[in-house]
């Protein structure tokens, strides 16, 4: 067996180490995503999971202790997704990203209103959520909403970070054109 190698060989294995160490340098500062575990940073903002499930969060509002959310689900199963209070939850992190408050701890989330209790496939719903005994945020605090559409598929959610300053943003232009904060997702993540 012949350890040596030929000026072509040499070449071709240099030239591939030499992309693959450029290539390690392009990834610093990218933020890997998990397929399963898509998340959207924006508020309002939609996902396209891989179930296939698209749901849209589509305005957010902390008032008096209760965190409530209006979000939008549409689905392209087969089978009906049943909607279950426990497929959400809502928690906030602080700016070192230890959590300080957590939906399960104080009830879960309630499902304010919808019109029915299961998503059949291509009928979109809005429905409203709320959580009880929520902090006010502070600066460096982000609410991070999370739906699990399939609770057999738990290994897939749908995750939407809002920072305070995305959430303030968000309150301010809503409040200044007028509205209820209840316009269209306008942008997308996909996975």
């Amino acid at each position: 067996m012949s350890y040596t190698f030929s000026r072509r060989a040499f070449l071709k294995y240099s030239a591939a180490t030499a992309v693959a160490v450029v290539g390690a340098g392009l990834l610093n500062g990218c933020e890997y995503q998990d397929p399963k575990n898509p998340v959207c940073k924006t508020l309002p903002g939609a996902i396209t999971s891989e179930l296939p499930v698209r749901a849209g969060l589509r305005s957010m509002k902390i008032e008096g202790g209760t965190c409530t959310l209006m979000v939008d689900i549409e689905s392209a199963r087969q089978n009906p997704i049943p909607l279950d209070p426990y497929r959400f939850s809502v928690a906030v992190k602080d700016v070192e990203g230890k959590q300080v408050y957590f939906s399960d701890t104080y009830g879960g989330v309630r499902i304010l209103d919808a019109e029915n209790s299961l998503i059949y496939k291509k009928k979109p719903i809005t429905i409203h959520l709320a959580a009880d005994h929520f902090p006010a945020l502070d600066e460096g605090q982000t609410v991070v909403f999370k739906y699990i559409p399939i609770r057999e598929n738990s290994e897939y959610s749908m995750n939407w970070e809002i920072t305070k300053e995305v959430y303030d943003a968000f309150n301010e232009s809503s409040s200044g054109s007028g509205s209820s904060g209840a316009s269209e997702p306008d942008a997308s993540t996909t996975a």
